[in-house]
């Protein structure tokens, strides 16, 4: 039996959606000047990366300062033009043509401003958002790239099945390796504290973020062993017990924790944010795809059929 267009549709609209927003946040007042560079592409690009790829995001980095303002434009242009052909829909020729696009600029975007999402640094860590958003964003391209035939409820159960036990597993290993040094009070500190050190967050959020930093310099055994247990608990209730009601409630509690404090929600709130981080794009991939298969949703279908 095929699955309901409703879902596939509503992945494409989420994804082109995500692409405007993206491109909105390029022309904040704060992204044009040196601060996007001292906040976002700097840091990147010095967070351990190896030489081939350092000299790769300063290039970058180099010819945006180059180009000023018609970076900024630049991006926005490219980015908006992305998200309004994915809306045609995935069965269309703009869309796909978009689709095709934002796998290339995506490609782009990962490797000159996000590093890799950290994978080649030594230390990956899904606390400060390895392996970055543009991942997330290209399955979901790929996924409306294939054919529609293809989007059986058994195909795509099974796909987001392993695909999230495989993520959480591949996280809990980078978090337990010695070399991440995650068990150590400097490495798991750093792990919350990297990616907002140089931002300009809300009060609010600072205080949460180094409450998190000041208790893994105190207790990095016992801090980096919780979310250790939690990522491979995560892996195993992905694969085994994938419709259960906790496995939605225990993912969407640990997602909006990485998102609200170490990921500082993305640091859309320091006003060089270039996008949400990892987490909107994992959830409405997360959403579309498994939200239909939770006991609870077929309940509520089945209220807003007898409703109709």
């Amino acid at each position: 039996m095929t699955m309901p267009f409703d879902r596939r549709r509503s992945l494409a609209y989420g994804l082109g959606i995500l692409w405007i927003f993206d491109a909105l946040l390029k022309v904040q007042p704060d992204m044009f000047h040196s601060l996007l560079i001292v906040n976002v592409l700097g840091p990147a690009a010095t967070n351990s990366q190896p030489p081939w790829l350092f000299h790769l995001m300063m290039n970058g980095a180099r010819l945006w300062i180059h180009l000023g303002f018609v970076s900024n434009i630049l991006n926005f242009l490219i980015e908006v033009i992305i998200g309004i052909l994915i809306l045609k829909g995935p069965d269309s020729t703009w869309g796909r043509l978009g689709l095709w696009i934002s796998l290339v600029w995506g490609m782009i975007v990962w490797v000159g401003a996000e590093g890799l999402g950290g994978l080649v640094t030594g230390s990956p860590s899904i606390i400060q958002g390895s392996p970055g958003s543009i991942p997330f964003y290209a399955i979901a391209a790929i996924l409306l790239l294939i054919h529609k035939d293809w989007w059986t409820e058994e195909h795509i159960y099974q796909a987001a099945r392993y695909g999230l036990a495989i993520l959480w597993f591949i996280a809990f290993i980078w978090e337990v390796l010695p070399s991440s040094g995650a068990w150590t009070a400097n490495g798991l500190a750093a792990q919350f504290g990297d990616i907002t050190m140089n931002g300009n967050e809300p009060t609010f959020l600072q205080m949460a973020i180094n409450a998190m930093v000041m208790s893994s310099q105190l207790h990095p055994v016992l801090d980096n062993g919780i979310y250790s247990a939690i990522l491979l608990i995560l892996s195993l209730i992905s694969f085994f017990r994938p419709k259960s009601r906790w496995t939605a409630v225990i993912t969407g509690a640990w997602m909006i924790f990485l998102w609200a404090i170490p990921q500082a929600f993305g640091t859309l709130l320091s006003g060089t944010g270039t996008d949400p981080g990892m987490i909107l794009p994992f959830g409405l991939l997360f959403w579309t795809l498994l939200g239909s298969q939770f006991p609870f949703m077929h309940s509520r279908q089945a209220e807003s059929e007898r409703a109709s």
